[in-house]
């Protein structure tokens, strides 16, 4: 595997300086400066490309623009309305350029409107460390007494609803803040910002749309850009809904074997890939993640190795150390590396797959800085590091 290491840009509490001196070279990043669904021109991403390979990693080896995460796709083109038609011509132009300066492994999603949800952005474990949880209970609270959206009520159990109800009434102020903070918080294309308002009018705008037409609006986007795609010879990789079930009504399409059939089956072509993420995919306990890559190996062109703990039978999880937690890494690891194997005796054009650490835990001296939750330099090292020395083992 080739290690990455993601790097959100010059307002990134961790810098290039640091991420050179923890052992990789491939830079995961996208341009959040330009404007929600306009066009990356060939100067930003030239601009963005000379400063990363301006660090030196050792004596001939600079750091390198590996994997860009992410190209965001407007949700006009998600919906297919609007200024849909405008926007494709803005992607595809921001693809050739992307080509044009050689960054040709590409990572999008097609999550409607929210790109991940947490419910807690610094939930407290045992050892004193932070991380990521999600709560499916204060989902539910937010959604019917918070955000008090349309049809709210049909999405939960009777007792769902009273539970949170009775939740909300034992926060207080600041317990009310801080979700209310993560769950706006998780909106999180381009630092996009919701009120309680304009995020019921975008929930409202998704209204008609249930799985099948997320999936055909996928599809048709998908042959549209195809042709430069190819032309360009790009890898272009979706990333698993995270997390892999409804939220406020929002359908995913991307959890499951069989969404991932759906992709796979719209050209059967390698290049129109998969961002194979263990923690999004194994949320869902239904899923063998082995298996998902025995079965997809080849379409994998891009790797997130993160492990979630479930709770109990609850829907809620939280991000675990990635060598705990309910997933057997170690399993994942050997899977990945054996379709690497494969790869060196075929005409594969990725023989090794970029991977980063995710979701790390803010630890030390990283809780009294201020981090991006889930992505302070200390926990994603440690994480980092741990992956390292099962892969050199296994290898």
């Amino acid at each position: 595997m080739e290690y990455t290491f993601r790097w959100f840009g010059s307002h990134d509490p961790s810098k290039l300086d640091d991420i050179r001196q923890i052992g990789v070279r491939g830079i995961v990043t996208s341009l959040a400066s330009v404007k929600y669904g306009e066009k990356w021109t060939d100067d930003l991403i030239k601009k963005r490309k000379k400063f990363i390979e301006s660090f030196k990693v050792d004596k001939s080896k600079f750091l390198k623009w590996s994997v860009v995460e992410s190209l965001p796709v407007h949700n006009d083109i998600k919906k297919r309305s609007g200024n849909y038609k405008y926007f494709i011509d803005q992607y595809k132009d921001s693809l050739i350029n992307l080509a044009k300066n050689k960054v040709t492994n590409i990572c999008y999603n097609f999550m409607p409107l929210i790109d991940w949800v947490r419910t807690d952005l610094n939930f407290e474990l045992p050892n004193g460390s932070k991380a990521l949880k999600y709560n499916h209970l204060h989902v539910c609270a937010f959604e019917n007494f918070i955000l008090k959206s349309k049809n709210a009520k049909l999405r939960y159990s009777s007792k769902q609803i009273f539970d949170a109800k009775k939740l909300l009434n034992s926060m207080n102020t600041k317990e009310l803040s801080k979700l209310k903070m993560a769950l706006l918080g998780g909106l999180a294309a381009n630092d996009r910002k919701y009120s309680l308002k304009d995020l019921n009018y975008e929930i409202d705008q998704f209204a008609e749309l249930n799985h099948a037409d997320l999936q055909k609006n996928l599809c048709d986007f998908i042959n549209e850009i195809y042709p430069i795609i190819k032309k360009y010879n790009l890898n272009y990789n979706i990333h698993p809904d995270d997390p892999p079930y409804n939220v406020y009504g929002l359908p995913r399409i991307l959890s499951n074997e069989k969404d991932i059939d759906y992709l796979i089956n719209i050209k059967k072509d390698i290049q129109i890939g998969l961002t194979f993420c263990s923690g999004s995919l194994g949320v869902n306990k239904k899923n063998d993640l082995p298996k998902i890559i025995n079965k997809y190996g080849p379409y994998i062109n891009f790797i997130h190795l993160r492990n979630i703990r479930h709770v109990g039978k609850s829907l809620d999880f939280y991000e675990d150390d990635h060598l705990e937690g309910s997933l057997d890494m170690v399993k994942i690891i050997k899977s990945i590396i054996i379709e690497e194997k494969k790869r060196k005796k075929s005409n594969h054009p990725i023989k090794n797959i970029p991977m980063r650490p995710d979701h790390g835990h803010t630890i030390l001296h990283d809780k009294n800085t201020k981090t991006i939750p889930g992505y302070s330099l200390l926990g994603r090292m440690k994480g980092l590091d741990q992956l390292k020395g099962v892969i050199k083992t296994i290898n």
